[in-house]
């Protein structure tokens, strides 16, 4: 075996060993319920199920190829969760590889003449830190998350490609990557600026073109999938400010997260309403402006800072709130692809470093070794938070307490888990916070209805449908509670 594959496989198995207790987990109830425990569509690999994986948008995606991915889980491990959480464990693993590899066709090209052995010290710290940010927990540990996984994989495929300069592959993997989601969708404009201001290539613009097709297909789809579930919202409601503020919180947030990972949370629940006056909303645009303007300042000086700032952006264009879907205001997990490229700069510093200054090679070395063991311990913390549904919105509610959603959805848990004075404390909490939310009021009537509490019970369910006339559990609740008054008493 090479060399380099050997590093590359010690990359992945260091990933695996730090993320291994993911194996213990269960399915959680935020989308996995959704998507995998409560859909049998996705369960077998016959002509019915393979026309349901290329048809559906389930949730909003458009994926046909994790739900070939999932059917494949089922069919080797059933409805474990364990074989899922394996599944999605070794395509992250496969993804810090596949990013060790790009690295070091990259600082090679970019830095001819640097001794092999410290280009794949840098590759290694390069993939290391990428994987084991905490930022890649989301992904990695949750089930319904995989989609990234996937994607980042035949991205960093396409990129590898195109390093080595095999156009039909890196043409064929961009569009498998799309099948799993559009997040690299400006993956050939970030090849074009490699190109242009790291490798010193010729660039030629018409090598877009190709692209362009599969790239409106797939922008075409995704919008069409979160119009049909719904999850759009229209300029009336989200206007050009509102959506710039977002951009410039969401760009400012992946920056900050990136170099000081603290107070992560599963769920960032966006306000009804955004208010781009608002300080968080204010900052965050003087920092994104700050942050363009510094790069653009040091694209002669240090034309890799530009490329990557560059790069990092368009990759992170399509969750920056331009088109609005859903009511997350940010993801960790939509920083998984534009954070390959502060690893790869990472990598590249730390290799420059010790080319210039080879009495600080060993203190490099061991700042960076000490580094990825930083990451790993964070990583290690924050996969607890992803074990169960309780530990998840637990940990939502230390991030943000008073999350309403986290109320309501923890209140769900704790009724199932038998612990009904709990539960109706978690729905009252989520009420209080938005006193109009129909899925608590509904849940809350539910949990009356069950007690024998009627008049609470009816109060609640047609609040629900008052609040949101959509909502087809308050309907059903409420002929449940009909029938309930029919039933003779026993005497």
């Amino acid at each position: 075996m090479r060399r380099e594959n050997r590093w590359g496989l010690a990359v992945a198995a260091a990933i695996f060993i730090v993320l291994l207790p993911v194996l213990g987990h269960e399915f959680v109830s935020w989308d996995d319920d959704g998507f995998l425990t409560r859909n049998p569509d996705f369960r077998g690999l016959g002509p019915a199920q393979l026309g349901w994986m290329f048809t559906t948008f389930l949730k909003g995606p458009y994926q046909p190829l994790v739900w070939l991915s999932y059917a494949a889980d089922f069919l080797l491990w059933g409805m474990d969760p364990a074989g899922f959480h394996l599944t999605g464990l070794l395509w992250h693993c496969a993804n810090a590889a596949l990013l060790f590899l790009c690295a070091r066709e990259l600082l090679r090209a970019a830095m001819p003449g640097v001794p092999e052995k410290h280009v794949l010290w840098a590759a290694a710290f390069a993939a290391l830190s990428f994987a084991l940010h905490p930022l890649r927990v989301e992904p990695a540990a949750w089930a319904s998350a995989r989609r990234d996984l996937m994607s980042g994989f035949f991205c960093l495929a396409a990129l590898l490609c195109h390093l080595k300069g095999r156009g039909g592959w890196t043409f064929a993997c961009y569009c498998l990557s799309l099948l799993c989601k559009p997040m690299g969708i400006g993956l050939p404009v970030v090849f074009l600026v490699m190109d242009k201001v790291i490798l010193k290539r010729e660039i030629r613009w018409q090598k877009l073109l190709p692209y362009a097709l599969p790239a409106a297909i797939a922008a075409a789809l995704a919008w069409h999938g979160q119009a049909v579930t719904g999850a759009t919202r229209s300029a009336a409601v989200f206007g050009p400010a509102q959506r710039l503020a977002q951009a410039f919180y969401a760009h400012a947030f992946y920056i900050a997260k990136t170099f000081w990972p603290a107070g992560l949370s599963p769920i960032y629940e966006a306000a009804l309403r955004i208010d781009p006056l608002a300080p968080r909303f204010l900052l965050s645009a003087v920092f994104g402006l700050a942050a363009a303007g510094t790069a653009f300042a040091l694209r002669r000086r240090l034309p890799a800072v530009w490329a990557a700032w560059l790069s990092a952006l368009i990759l992170l264009a399509p969750v920056l709130g331009a088109v609005k879907f859903g009511s997350q205001l940010v993801a960790d997990r939509y920083s998984y692809l534009p954070g390959l490229i502060p690893s790869l700069l990472a990598g590249a510093g730390l290799l420059e470093l010790a080319r210039r200054r080879p009495g600080l090679r060993r203190p490099l070395v061991l700042c960076g070794a000490a580094l990825v063991v930083v990451l790993a311990g964070l990583s290690a913390r924050q996969l607890r938070f992803w074990k169960d549904s309780e530990s998840l919105y637990r940990r939502v509610l230390a991030v943000e307490p008073g999350h309403y959603l986290a109320h309501n959805n923890l209140g769900l848990v704790l009724d199932g888990q038998g612990r009904t004075e709990e539960a109706l404390e978690q729905l009252h909490l989520a009420l209080e916070q938005r006193p109009r939310y129909a899925p608590a009021l509904n849940n809350l009537g539910a949990i009356q209805l069950r007690l024998g509490l009627i008049k609470e019970a009816e109060t609640h369910f047609r609040a629900a449908m008052e609040s949101d006339p959509s909502l087809p559990e308050s309907y059903n609740n409420l002929a449940l509670l009909e029938e309930h008054r029919k039933r003779p008493r026993k005497r």
